[in-house]
């Protein structure tokens, strides 16, 4: 598809565009991806790591400093 057809699509169809990119923002998604990133750096830690809490601990250390991090930033973006 040429620019010109979706630059046309996405103005004929404006209520459309923004309920995807609403639903592509939620937070459900971005915890989701913070899980896959944790799945994957405990994949990459695990031939460097010779503990098996060690390879548990820092994923999941990950996922949940990350997670916090998010609803900080979600409360303070509401506030403001």
């Amino acid at each position: 598809m040429e620019t010109d057809n979706k630059k046309a699509s996405l103005n004929e169809h404006r209520e459309l565009a923004e309920e995807v990119l609403d639903i592509y923002s939620l937070k459900v998604f971005i915890i989701l991806d913070l899980l896959l990133f944790a799945i994957f750096l405990g994949i990459l830690l695990h031939p460097l790591l010779s503990s098996l809490w060690l390879n548990v601990l820092l994923p999941l250390l990950f996922f949940t400093s990350f997670t916090i991090l998010l609803q900080l930033l979600d409360i303070f973006h509401k506030k403001s």
